[in-house]
């Protein structure tokens, strides 16, 4: 009659090989490696089979293992019998030797398992399978799935359609960044008429949950003022929601702004350098990031240590909200600031005014970039006003950004 074993069930071949009983464990791992094979070539997961087959095994042996473990005693008791030893003392201590259980039957059969396991992972090196096609079609259609986006984006922009260019935006929980985003369109639309080129397409990551690609853009002004035609080069991440991939974080990495004559200068090259006390801290990304430098912010010879630094991605990856600022001075005396950021931002220290206290200018931004302007007072850093575009030039009494010329007095009032 078949009785419940624990023990079979738990550990059938260990069981097995504990109660000498080596057959059964031949026959089940031939049997399980004849099974892989088939799996491999029709491209089961391997990784389920194996579970099926142990359950399988697992119940079976739980089952009819007491059973089994008789018949088999039954068998070597009778085969010892019918054997040419006369003396029935003998052969009980015989039968004894034979029967009873066995450590090394169990090492054996450890031993046994890892030459399975060997041979059923390298498997697929030997045998023709179904996987390597089923493995990179998915790719190659995220990859066409996700271009078509990135073209149906662009051609929204051009026809500055707002409810399609929304439509391919991820919705998040919180919706300040969606609204944001509407409203940085809104003002695009009304002050610009662009044209967009997408040049470069590289596919950083793919999996069925994200998409991160890297795309080159190139975009010219048709029709508006105080816009510099570009060359950008965005980190766009995209997630699937509502069965549709959508943009659910962009990055401009870098932008490169293209002269009358259509050569590629980039945005430091445009920065005047002629006054030595002109700095910039450029930070390579919009997270994460550290930069320190001497400077002699407040004209008296000796240099302040200016830290820049960018907190770690948290919540939202649409803006860095702990963008911080510090000016140690000499005496110990520290000045700090905390701001927020839309991309890699750059940092730029120039005396607007010559009254010997450089001010800073932080500019960052996505599509439409600002740049805000601050003072040093007694009570630390003061915003003094924000500047549309980013910086191009530093004269004295004045800042020319992408968008406008500002002419400042002594008293940092913007004159015109």
């Amino acid at each position: 009659m078949n009785t419940w074993n624990w023990v079979a069930f738990f550990f059938p071949l260990f069981w097995f090989g504990y109660r000498k009983m080596y057959k059964p464990i031949f026959s089940i791992l031939g049997i399980s490696i004849v099974i892989n094979l088939f799996g491999t070539v029709l491209g089961i997961d391997e990784v389920i089979l194996n579970t099926v087959i142990g359950l399988a095994v697992s119940f079976t042996v739980g089952i009819t293992g007491n059973n089994f473990y008789r018949l088999h005693a039954l068998k070597r008791t009778r085969e010892m019998s019918e054997s040419n030893i006369s003396d029935v003392e003998l052969l009980k201590n015989e039968i004894q030797l034979r029967g009873g259980t066995s450590w090394k039957g169990v090492i054996g059969t450890i031993v046994l398992i890892g030459v399975y396991l060997l041979i059923v992972m390298n498997l697929g090196r030997f045998v023709p399978t179904n996987n390597k096609i089923t493995e990179s079609e998915p790719d190659y259609n995220i990859e066409f799935e996700i271009k078509k986006v990135l073209e149906d984006n662009i051609h929204a922009l051009e026809n500055e359609n707002m409810d399609e260019y929304m439509s391919m935006v991820y919705t998040h929980a919180e919706q300040t960044t969606f609204a944001e985003t509407k409203k940085m369109l809104s003002d695009l639309f009304e002050n610009f008429d662009l044209a967009y080129e997408l040049k470069d397409f590289e596919f950083l990551s793919i999996s069925e949950q994200e998409v991160k690609v890297r795309v080159t853009q190139i975009t010219t002004l048709v029709e508006g003022e105080n816009f510099q035609d570009n060359e950008s080069i965005f980190i766009h991440i995209l997630k699937p929601q509502k069965e549709e991939w959508k943009f659910f974080n962009s990055e401009v990495e870098s932008i490169k702004y293209l002269a009358e004559d259509q050569s590629v200068k980039t945005n430091s090259e445009t920065i005047s350098n002629e006054p030595s006390y002109i700095t910039a801290l450029q930070a390579p990304s919009m997270f994460d990031f550290f930069i320190t430098k001497k400077i002699d912010v407040n004209n008296d010879g000796i240099l302040e240590t200016i830290s820049f630094r960018g907190g770690p991605q948290e919540s939202s990856s649409y803006s860095n909200n702990n963008v911080e600022i510090i000016v140690e001075f000499d005496d110990l005396d520290v000045t700090s600031l905390t701001i927020s950021g839309e991309n890699a931002p750059i940092l730029y220290f120039y005396d607007i005014n010559h009254d010997g206290w450089m001010e800073l200018f932080y500019e960052t931004g996505a599509r439409i970039i600002g740049t805000e302007m601050y003072q040093f007072t007694p009570d630390g850093l003061a915003k003094v006003t924000t500047l549309n575009g980013s910086v191009e030039k530093f004269n004295p009494n004045e800042v020319i950004t992408s968008e406008y010329n500002y002419i400042f007095d002594k008293s940092l009032i913007v004159s015109n």
